[in-house]
């Protein structure tokens, strides 16, 4: 028996959970929710990123972590511990405080920047983001202290674990060498071809109908998803529910 490792899955399960929730109303924010209910949705996810968090820092998980640690695990049960120790590791470097006021700050801004775009109000923008990116810089020098990483690549970790700027650099090295002749090919062989000119308009209803259809033929699970509209395109929900959005152009 791992009672230990067996406690830890079921609160990661409920985080998961969780996460369902959020990742839906963060669908909804984006494609369907009217614009009055801006502040009462910032509001609710600030609250539920407060309560995953206190989830994730309970003080109990310290001691069930050893515990994992020593148990008979096998190696999909190891790296879902590992997993879940990074989650925790995380979680514990970043105050409750902080995390809520993240949460409202970047609901707030996004919301702000779908009528400031249109209008190209950098100005308007301009403040919302500077909390944004104050919060931002907050949260990456914690990380930064607690993992022992530059603030940048602490981030980076939480996204794309293991992966550093120094990694970053040698792969954009590497293409440094061979695309830009690559890219010179491509130009000199286009150079001899016929262009198509795209010549509009092209109805929203058959956009939407060709993503439709090329969903369809990579074998998108329309009984499990679905595509919709936003500001800015974006996907999100579970394996048993995405969602995706796109935006048309006609």
């Amino acid at each position: 028996m791992n009672k230990a490792y067996d406690e830890l899955t079921r609160t990661w399960t409920r985080l998961h959970h969780f996460d369902h929730l959020q990742s839906i109303a963060a669908w909804d924010q984006a494609a369907m929710m009217p614009p009055k209910g801006s502040a009462a949705r910032a509001d609710a996810m600030a609250e539920m990123d407060g309560l995953m968090h206190s989830l994730r820092t309970d003080p109990k998980l310290a001691e069930l972590l050893a515990r994992a640690e020593d148990e008979n695990l096998d190696a999909f049960q190891r790296a879902n511990l590992r997993e879940i120790r990074r989650s925790w590791r995380a979680s514990n470097a970043l105050p409750q405080a902080l995390v809520k006021a993240s949460s409202l700050a970047e609901a707030r801004c996004e919301h702000a920047w779908r009528s400031q775009r249109p209008a190209n109000d950098w100005a308007g923008f301009l403040g919302n983001f500077r909390e944004v990116l104050r919060l931002g810089r907050e949260t990456a020098q914690r990380l930064s202290e607690d993992a022992g990483l530059a603030p940048y690549d602490a981030l980076m970790d939480q996204f794309e674990p293991g992966m550093t700027s120094a990694e970053v650099d040698r792969v954009f090295g590497d293409l440094q060498l061979w695309l830009p002749g690559l890219v010179q090919q491509v130009r000199e062989r286009q150079s001899h071809e016929t262009v198509i000119a795209a010549t509009g308009p092209f109805p929203k209803a058959a956009q939407r109908a060709l993503g439709l259809d090329a969903m369809t033929m990579l074998g998108f699970d329309f009984e499990a998803g679905r595509l919709d509209e936003s500001a800015h395109p974006c996907s999100g929900g579970v394996p048993e529910d995405t969602r995706l959005t796109t935006r048309y152009a006609e």
